[in-house]
Formats: C-alpha cells, sequence, structure tokens
C-alpha cells in the first residue's frame, strides 16, 4: 500500500519530468475519455494527456475511491463496459476515447470475455454513436492475431479474447490505434529511449508505463499513427523520440 502511495503521490511531477525529456508539449485542446484511468498504465495515461492542455473524462465504477486513490483535475464519471447503458452519459461532447481497461478476474463477472471482450464491443459502439475523432485501445503484446490465440487457453483465454476486442476496434470502421505493451513498470517515462515493434516481432522485453503514455498521447492527433497496431520497447541505443519516425514501418494490425 505504502508504495502505490508513493507512486499516486508522485503523479504530480510525472508531467514536468516528461515534458523536460521525449515530449512535444504542444499543448492541446478537447475532451479525452480514459476508460481504466485507476490502473497501473492508465493513470500515467490520465497524468500525461491531462498535462498537455486535454480535459480529461476518466471511468471508474467507484467515484469516490478514485478521487482519494488519484488527485487532480478530473471529471470522474461512474462506468462499467459491461453495461452499454453507463457509457452514454460518459461519452457525451468526448472528442477521444483512450481505453486500457482489462479485465480483473479470470472468472467470475469481470472475467476476458465479458471485460476484453463484449466490454469493448459496447464501448466501441458507444463512441461510434458520440462520433469520436479517435480512440486509442492498450492493449497487450502477447495478444493479437500475429498467432492463433484460440489454441491459449491461458487465464481463461484473456489472449484470445483481448485478440477478439482488437478486431472489433479494427473493424469498426473508427480512427484508431493500438498500442500493445509488454512487461510494465509503474515508473515516469521520457528518460530511456524507447522504440516500435512490429508485433511478430516481439520477445520478453519492458517499456515504462510513462513511455506508453507518451505514445498514447501522440496518437491522440498524430496521422501517422491512424491505424496502426504495434508494441513498444524500450531500447537505450537509439536516439530519444526515435519512435516517431517509425510509424510507416508498423502494420494495421
Amino acid at each position: 500500500m505504502k508504495r502505490r502511495a508513493f507512486v499516486f503521490g508522485g503523479l504530480s511531477t510525472l508531467a514536468s519530468f516528461q515534458h523536460s525529456r521525449d515530449v512535444k508539449a504542444d499543448g492541446h485542446t478537447g475532451r479525452v475519455l480514459i476508460l481504466g484511468a485507476t490502473g497501473r498504465i492508465g493513470r500515467f495515461i490520465a497524468e500525461t494527456i491531462r498535462s498537455d492542455g486535454y480535459t480529461v473524462r476518466a471511468t471508474t465504477r467507484n467515484v469516490d475511491r478514485a478521487k482519494q486513490r488519484i488527485p487532480g483535475d478530473y471529471e470522474w464519471v461512474q462506468a462499467d463496459v459491461r453495461d452499454p447503458r453507463t457509457l452514454v452519459e460518459p461519452l457525451r461532447d468526448v472528442d477521444y476515447v483512450v481505453s486500457s481497461i482489462r479485465s480483473s478476474q479470470w472468472v467470475g463477472g469481470y472475467n476476458p470475455e465479458f471485460v476484453d471482450y463484449h466490454g469493448m464491443q459496447n464501448l466501441v459502439d458507444a463512441a461510434k454513436a458520440a462520433g469520436v475523432k479517435h480512440f486509442v485501445l492498450i492493449s497487450t503484446a502477447t495478444s493479437g492475431p500475429q498467432v492463433d490465440q484460440s489454441k491459449n487457453p491461458a487465464k481463461n483465454y484473456v489472449r484470445y479474447f483481448k485478440t477478439k476486442g482488437e478486431e472489433v476496434v479494427r473493424t469498426s470502421g473508427l480512427s484508431h490505434t493500438i498500442i500493445a505493451p509488454g512487461r510494465v513498470p509503474e515508473e515516469p517515462g521520457g528518460e530511456i529511449p524507447f522504440i516500435l515493434l512490429d508485433r511478430k516481432d516481439y520477445y520478453v522485453s519492458i517499456i515504462k508505463a510513462g513511455d506508453v503514455a507518451l505514445a498514447a498521447l501522440d496518437a491522440l492527433t498524430n496521422p501517422a499513427a491512424r491505424g496502426k497496431a504495434f508494441g513498444l520497447r524500450n531500447e537505450p541505443s537509439v536516439a530519444l523520440g526515435h519512435w516517431r519516425t517509425q510509424y510507416a514501418e508498423m502494420p494495421d494490425r
């Protein structure tokens, strides 16, 4: 618990750290809905996007608890992707969506099929109805169509259902980007360079949560990121910002 308190408290300095390193602080306007904003990656994304000038609306199943755990100027709203009725109001007047939701149980009501697949169907349908400009999905490096995930029963077929969720986004007609990190330490980004990876070339590697957030921020408005799907890896041998030159090399799945 003390470690979590330290990380959350450090988010107030996260933005200034990242903007002093590998981030283009152009300053944007608009409202971004972030799902999974209380998670280990989502909270870095929320702070990074808010610090760039966007209004951040963040979903949670418990607003009071989220406000206590994560300080900051956020529009906290209650939502559950399993219930499409709860997504209508959160998406009102939203320009962009970033989803880092994931199943919190392997069995039970929050299992991968209900959250990562059917929940994504509900979210995409609601985002289309709301007319969002761009949809960013934070998936996982080990999911995706590069292998037959239906033959992997681990953790109640979580990789299969995440892949099905990606397919929902990819075939939705929405402008989108799919970001698929591997192992993600809960640390600020922007100091160690990173690269984009074709997911078929992925191997076990590390990308800091703060760097995932930088990629998500860039994907909101960078035309080069449209329709792309990629993994990420910290790579000290390249220059800071090198990843922004790699979009053309990335596939659409």
